[in-house]
């Protein structure tokens, strides 16, 4: 039976208060646009009751862990010092990418690691909305049309090469998953798994347990031998790291934030 998308979304607008949008707007989201709720109740099989109430309670949580516009830079400063999580650049769908080192990955509480990731999440989706609206502004100047747009969505490559036993920590990788399926719901596109070790393989086994089939689909494990070609498939040189053939330098999340901020200063949703 084909779903209704128009009824849908009217029927999940009538079951949310005006005070989840107000929420979600005031701690930095984009509030209930038509886009947002097909997101949602895509990710929620259109189960608009279902859908309705993980919503208000993402707006709650969201009030909760990201109080004013985003996360700030000090709140996360110990995670920062790690230097597990950097950007490289857009693949050629235009989605963000983030380069996570597994190697420099140090147990953490897992609330802090879920604020962590939440800075970092939040820095690829305003990234990502300012390098399409950059290259519309682009096309605009240049009079040539634009076929391209973005998804929403963020690419994630995990460079395993260097993972060991001191960087296992399954109640913070497992609230990291858990954040990615109440929070940010239909954001990933595809995840890379570089030089994953046999004991990541022994976790990432419990932890596949807990994705969703349509999530599991979308990783790849790559290694030294295809990482290259089989991510040229979809990057750029530019836009890669050099350890997969790139020449992207990659950036670090606070630096990424000063990007972002510098040319949207108020953050607003563009």
């Amino acid at each position: 039976m084909k779903c209704d998308v128009p009824a849908s979304i009217a029927i999940l607008r009538e079951l949310l208060p005006d005070r989840v949008h107000q929420l979600l707007v005031d701690h930095g989201e984009e509030g209930l646009t038509d886009q947002i709720l097909l997101r949602w109740l895509t990710g929620r099989k259109f189960d608009v009751h279902v859908t309705a109430k993980d919503l208000a309670e993402h707006a709650e949580w969201r009030a909760h862990c990201v109080p004013g516009r985003r996360v700030q830079d000090d709140v996360v400063a110990s995670g920062l010092a790690l230097n597990v999580v950097f950007f490289m650049g857009l693949d050629r769908r235009n989605h963000p990418s983030l380069l996570l080192i597994g190697g420099n990955f140090v147990p953490q509480d897992p609330e802090q690691t879920t604020i962590f990731i939440t800075y970092t999440l939040d820095a690829a989706l305003h990234l990502g909305r300012l390098g399409i609206t950059q290259k519309q502004e682009e096309a605009r100047k240049s009079g040539v049309p634009m076929d391209s747009t973005w998804d929403g969505r963020i690419v994630g490559v995990f460079d395993m090469s260097n993972f060991g036993w001191s960087n296992m920590h399954y109640a913070s990788q497992k609230a990291i998953l858990r954040l990615l399926q109440r929070h940010y719901v239909e954001r990933l596109y595809k995840i890379f798994i570089y030089c994953a070790p046999s004991i990541f393989h022994g976790l990432y086994q419990v932890l596949s347990l807990l994705l969703e089939e349509n999530s599991r689909k979308k990783i790849v494990f790559i290694n030294k031998i295809d990482a290259s070609s089989k991510m040229a498939e979809d990057f750029d040189a530019d836009a890669l790291a050099p350890v997969f053939g790139g020449t992207f330098e990659p950036r670090r999340v606070d630096d990424t934030w000063r990007y972002i901020e510098a040319h949207n200063p108020n953050l607003d949703l563009l």
